[in-house]
């Protein structure tokens, strides 16, 4: 081979290198960011009792206390309402409680659902689209709505 077809050869290997190499710098620019935490984000809302409630309108009452924080499964709780969440970021659905399981589907940021269950294990089990999923509980938001 003639040195200006190797030549030619190498200047179209590095062309192509250099194209796939900015390809690849816009889509990391493009990507969506997360926020990661050391904690989950989670957020209980809890009624007041009535007694509370009385407790806050009487004027010889103390200051003001703010309602237990305590979460709700270690609560008895007489409601018959399931507990609902949302998530704080994009994230995956899937069908068992582990990194490896296979993805339901991917949902935005405050997506809602219904919470079956929180797990010990970091997972909470979930009704989505009427079928049991799991979703990481690092980015589950409990609500009451």
């Amino acid at each position: 081979m003639k040195k200006t077809t190797i030549n030619s050869i190498l200047m179209g290997i590095i062309v192509v290198l250099c194209i796939s190499i900015c390809f690849l710098i816009f889509c990391i620019a493009k990507r969506p960011r997360y926020v990661e935490t050391s904690e989950p984000e989670s957020a209980v809302i809890a009624e007041m009792t009535e007694s509370e409630r009385t407790a806050m309108q009487t004027p010889e009452s103390s200051p003001m206390e703010l309602p237990s924080t305590e979460s709700p499964a270690a609560k008895d709780n007489s409601s018959t309402e399931p507990m609902q969440g949302k998530t704080s970021t994009r994230v995956n659905i899937r069908d068992r409680a582990s990194e490896d399981a296979k993805v339901l589907d991917t949902v935005e940021e405050g997506t809602t659902f219904t919470i079956v269950e929180v797990l010990d294990n970091g997972w909470t089990h979930i009704l989505y689209d009427g079928t049991d999923a799991y979703i990481s509980s690092a980015y589950v938001i409990i609500i009451n709505e």
